[in-house]
């Protein structure tokens, strides 16, 4: 296959790198093909960007357009140098595929199926960078189209390209970064797998709430039970006092009643065996 099934402008992603400032970055790829292609953006680094629109699908002949936003940085990297990467994935498609039906499965390399990849790196520029003219990008556009030539991935696997043809000294100059498709990550499925820790976190602080406040109401009642207990214990003691108060009036009270009955009544046993 001579052609791309994806033309990517530009081929290299520049952010104006401000500390704690978000940048922007738009990438257009161009299908010029005669079938319908799906695409995926795939990043080493995907909590360090927001792509939108992650996947999609680009009709025949049509271009289409993804943003990438970078986070604000508290530091600066060394020399200005970011290591991170775009992977761009893309295939073909029946025509009636829509955004909706792109799963990761699709780009799977499975079955012989044939699925682009193009590396995309990342520069770095401070607002007072110079901006550049046409003539200083040329050489730019040489080595990347080059690249582009060194990089392409042939449908027929047989098909071995023709060696003689490619420019060695500029292959020298400008390798591919030695990474792997392995080495990028799916930025949406990362970005689900963030979603579904945050909300097992917020449900883990929910249960905490939970049981925080059960083990509130818990030693609230415990107090009241407490503060009842000491309640009736005291009123316990003073009716126990009153009581015993009273038990005493009463043996003082009638001790000497009976005494005298008693007497009353040996004297009357006396008078009977007297007579």
């Amino acid at each position: 296959m001579e052609t791309r099934l994806l033309e990517i402008h530009p081929r290299e992603l520049k952010f104006i790198f401000e500390l704690n400032k978000d940048s922007l970055c738009s990438i257009q790829l161009t299908n010029k093909t005669v079938d319908h292609v799906a695409f995926k953006v795939k990043i080493t680094s995907p909590k360090k960007y927001f792509v939108r629109p992650k996947v999609g699908i680009i009709e025949p002949n049509s271009t289409r357009e993804f943003t990438v936003r970078m986070q604000g940085q508290q530091l600066a990297p060394p020399d200005m140098l970011c290591k991170d990467k775009f992977l761009i994935q893309s295939t073909v498609v029946p025509a009636d595929t829509t955004d909706g039906d792109i799963v990761s499965s699709l780009f799977a390399k499975e079955g012989g199926k044939y699925i682009e990849e193009q590396k995309l790196g990342v520069i770095l520029v401070t607002p007072s960078s110079p901006v550049f003219s046409p003539a200083d990008e040329a050489p730019n556009n040489l080595c990347e189209a080059v690249e582009e030539i060194v990089d392409q991935e042939p449908l027929n696997k047989n098909h071995v390209p023709d060696n003689n043809t490619e420019p060695r000294d500029v292959v020298e100059k400008e390798p591919e970064p030695a990474s792997s498709a392995n080495d990028f990550i799916d930025s949406n499925e990362d970005n689900v797998e963030m979603i579904k820790h945050l909300e097992e976190l917020k449900l883990k602080l929910s249960e905490l709430e939970l049981k925080l406040c059960q083990a509130q109401n818990a030693i609230s009642k415990l107090k009241e039970e407490k503060q009842i207990s000491i309640q009736e214990t005291k009123f316990l003691q003073e009716n126990f006092s009153e009581l015993r108060k009273t038990e005493l009036n009463r043996v003082k009270v009638g001790f000497p009643v009976l005494y005298l009955y008693m007497v009353a009544l040996v004297c009357t046993f006396l008078g009977r065996l007297l007579r």
